[in-house]
């Protein structure tokens, strides 16, 4: 309760700027659950409430991590295989725990970024996101608050903790070439790199099935159908927000427009079609995009 003293006059942004700047992991999740629990109280009102919604602080350019965790370049990252053994499978958990622990920063990364970005926008140019944007987006950072933390319990079952191993800040990267633009960043981090952890998603639950640790594995494929719901939002409000800002243009074709520009490379097969599918992602959004830029481009 001492965290939270003198915090009832902050805003959703303000608590989302706070939660960005909150170095230990286990915190930042459960600041993630009391704001979505003060959003669904209505303790900020019904959005557009302005002066409840919409603070003056700046979002950070990166998020704080904790001082245990070491970052590694990509390029420096030990080389894990696919798991076979006690330990590749608690890294592989680790990273696992990682991600999740970005994907809540990157959540209250767009959610206070693009609706101050907009917000502050002089007249015409100035858009409040609806109701529904704080609604589905404030459900996505519950989920990553809850995939961490299930995970971070699963790591520590298994005798590792957050830090054991070191990470990368690859999805962060793309955060920050994003960092301009609500629709790129929709595409690069939701349409392209939740998207692929949506093709991947049920064969990591079965490696881990057939080493014989069924509870990671049931544990992974419960997390995956939340997955697919957000790809979904990426996608929902990707075509929403391409239309206001790019009118009168195919938004299936601004997304290619987009992948092109910002995502180095194209997309790599096997797809899920299935799960894509079921996240309103049919072929047509991304068989385009597989393999077509040269191999020597960076």
């Amino acid at each position: 309760e001492q965290l939270l003293e003198g915090s009832s006059e902050l805003t959703l942004t303000d608590w989302a700027i706070k939660i960005l700047n909150t170095k230990p992991a286990d915190e930042k999740a459960s600041l993630t659950d009391h704001v979505v629990h003060l959003y669904r109280s209505g303790h900020f009102g019904s959005p557009p409430v302005e002066s409840k919604i919409f603070g003056s602080n700046s979002v950070p350019d990166r998020p704080a991590r904790p001082d245990e965790l070491k970052v590694l370049p990509f390029n420096q990252m030990p080389k894990r295989g696919k798991g076979g053994s006690p330990e590749l499978r608690l890294a592989m958990i680790h990273s696992l725990v990682h991600i999740e622990n970005m994907a809540i920063d990157l959540t209250w990364d767009l959610i206070a970024r693009f609706s101050l970005h907009y917000y502050n926008q002089p007249q015409p140019n100035q858009i409040i996101f609806p109701n529904e944007f704080f609604d589905d987006w404030l459900k996505i950072a519950e989920d990553e608050a809850r995939h961490y933390n299930l995970l971070k319990n699963r790591l520590i079952e298994l005798g590792g903790f957050y830090g054991k191993f070191p990470v990368h800040d690859g999805l962060w990267e793309s955060a920050e070439e994003t960092k301009d633009n609500f629709i790129e960043r929709l595409s690069i981090e939701h349409m392209v790199h939740e998207a692929r952890g949506v093709d991947v998603g049920p064969q990591s639950a079965k490696r881990f099935i057939s080493a014989g640790d069924e509870t990671t594995g049931k544990l992974l494929g419960t997390i995956h159908k939340d997955e697919i719901t957000h790809v979904g939002g990426g996608m929902k409000w990707f075509k929403w927000f391409s239309e206001k800002e790019r009118p009168g243009e195919d938004p299936k074709e601004v997304f290619f427009e987009i992948v092109r520009k910002k995502f180095k490379g194209g997309l790599k097969p096997p797809f899920n079609k299935e799960d894509r599918e079921k996240a309103g992602m049919t072929e047509d959004w991304y068989l385009p995009l597989v393999k077509e830029r040269p191999k020597t481009e960076t």
